[in-house]
């Protein structure tokens, strides 16, 4: 990365949904999903500058918070080492995770991956994969996080020889993790970027995760940026490449488009850069974002819009400004209040 729903005293209640389809492909998917009921879409915000950890979240409409990043990670002799990038160890030197749950009011997580978890680093975890995953599950359980998101951008590894298959290591893990941190205690999402769901993409990794393990995640936070020609720079742009509520049919990686294909809209949320500083392209102003984005696929699913992911709390990466009036402008467009 950068580079509906009913909560009762904060625990998360579960259903299954299990949807009719209309071909082959739409069965393999829709079957016995696992989804999230909340009284409102999910809004999600992403930490990962010093000055803006988790705990900067409380008061805020954040139901979800991220504070990353699990950065790399060593083996030897079947043990797993876990690097940590500085924000998430100063956050946890601080014990900011706790309180930035609020009593309940929160779920926090840990990101693992980003763009600096090289092919090698993922060729290694995939080589040790029960060591990874149980190093990952005692790392959420240790330090109190309510869960999980993995944030794996190797695209390397999909356009030359990765030495692993990233289909079967995504899966692989996710289905560990589950195993170590059930549902509906503990949460998993992935951050995959549009183009992982596009077939003609080296076979669109994420669809086919999606169709292994897709009842064992909760949410995908698509990362709706730094993918120009899957996103768009203007509003009306990514009205129909983000959303997907123009055009016709619907752009195929758009969320409308994801749906389509067989993806169940409660577990997909759009992301977005908070500011043009957190990210080379697809920032839209957030009143924009939310009147040309959000409020068409609030329109159109109502509370089972999976909601809205935001990448991050900080201005940039290095400031001390954050960004409180993005997560209350887009909290009211989920709520169906865009202006």
């Amino acid at each position: 990365m950068h580079p509906g729903q009913v909560r009762a005293n904060g625990d998360i209640i579960t259903s299954q949904a299990v949807g009719r389809c209309v071909d082959e492909q739409r069965h393999m998917l829709c079957t016995q999903w696992k989804v999230r009921t909340m009284r409102t879409p999910e809004n999600v915000i992403y930490t990962d500058n010093g000055y803006g950890p988790v705990s900067k979240l409380a008061g805020t409409a954040c139901t979800i918070g991220i504070q990353s990043f699990i950065s790399n990670a060593s083996f030897d002799n079947g043990t797993c080492k876990l690097e940590l990038d500085w924000p998430l160890q100063s956050a946890l030197n601080h014990k900011d995770i706790v309180p930035a749950k609020e009593g309940g009011k929160r779920k926090i997580l840990v990101a693992l991956g980003g763009g600096t978890f090289d092919t090698p680093s993922w060729q290694a975890c995939s080589d040790n994969l029960d060591a990874f995953a149980d190093a990952l599950v005692s790392f959420v359980k240790t330090n109190d996080f309510d869960g999980i998101d993995i944030d794996w951008e190797d695209t390397g590894a999909l356009t030359k020889s990765g030495g692993y298959d990233a289909v079967a290591f995504l899966s692989g893990l996710t289905r560990k993790l589950r195993a170590g941190l059930p549902a509906p205690q503990y949460i998993i999402t992935h951050a995959p970027q549009p183009p992982y769901f596009d077939a003609s993409f080296h076979g669109g990794t994420y669809m086919q995760v999606m169709k292994q393990v897709g009842t064992l995640i909760d949410y995908l936070n698509i990362q709706y940026y730094n993918n120009g020609d899957f996103v768009g720079t203007t509003g009306s742009e990514q009205a129909e490449k983000v959303a997907g509520t123009t055009g016709s049919p619907a752009f195929a990686t758009s969320i409308v488009g994801l749906v389509a294909q067989g993806l169940p809209v409660e577990k997909l949320l759009v992301g977005k850069p908070t500011t043009p500083h957190n990210a080379g392209t697809g920032f839209l102003p957030v009143d924009e974002f939310c009147s040309d984005v959000v409020a068409p696929l609030v329109a159109k699913y109502g509370a089972n819009f999976g909601g809205v992911m935001g990448w991050q709390l900080a201005q940039s990466p290095s400031s001390a400004d954050l960004e409180y009036d993005w997560i209350s402008t887009v909290a009211d467009a989920l709520s169906g209040n865009a202006e």
